[in-house]
């Protein structure tokens, strides 16, 4: 009689949680779609150029011409993650930037430039303000601070994209002068 009744608690247990679980499973294709495992990295980028740094005095800040960088997100998800692309893109913000001095035609350094700020667009997405540098003394390096939580996710998803500076000096100088572009876009991808 004992082991009727154990068999029988069993059997109604087992089908409660086999119920369970079938009523549970039904949904399981939406939990398969939120589920994110993120993996963040960086995509570094570094650029080498002239520009003509011209600054009329300290109280104006002067926008200089677009730069292309034409990140190539999709390119490099594939290249450290073969299986994941574009579509796999969850979040990215710019993670550093900074300008380094190689030369200039007249001697001008970039203690010229007392405060900077950058910004990103592409053809088809307003300019968007992710990075300022505020009160540059080096005349070798000017480095930027991220804007906090600012999201790119549009703009990398874009092959042409592009920045530009809006600079205001320290003095005014008219010169051009051969920089390095140094930068890295913190991406997150996930499945």
């Amino acid at each position: 009689m004992m082991i009727k009744i154990a068999t029988r608690i069993l059997l109604i247990s087992a089908l409660t949680v086999s119920g369970f679980l079938t009523t549970s499973c039904s949904n399981v294709e939406d939990l398969v779609d939120d589920i994110t495992v993120p993996i963040p990295f960086t995509i570094p980028l570094s650029l080498e150029g002239n520009i003509p740094l011209a600054t009329v005095n300290t109280e104006e800040f002067v926008s200089y011409p677009e730069i292309p960088i034409n990140v190539d997100a999709e390119a490099k998800i594939k290249q450290k993650y073969p299986a994941l692309s574009i579509n796999n893109l969850k979040s990215g913000q710019l993670d550093s930037f900074s300008i380094e001095y190689i030369s200039s035609t007249g001697g001008t350094k970039l203690d010229a430039i007392l405060d900077a700020e950058l910004y990103l667009k592409t053809p088809d997405l307003p300019p968007i303000l992710v990075a300022k540098s505020v009160g540059n003394t080096n005349p070798t390096a000017v480095s930027f601070t991220p804007e906090i939580n600012v999201e790119l996710l549009p703009y990398l998803q874009s092959k042409q994209n592009s920045f530009f500076l809006r600079i205001r000096g320290s003095r005014e100088v008219a010169d051009a002068i051969k920089i390095t572009v140094n930068m890295g876009f913190k991406v997150v991808v996930g499945l």
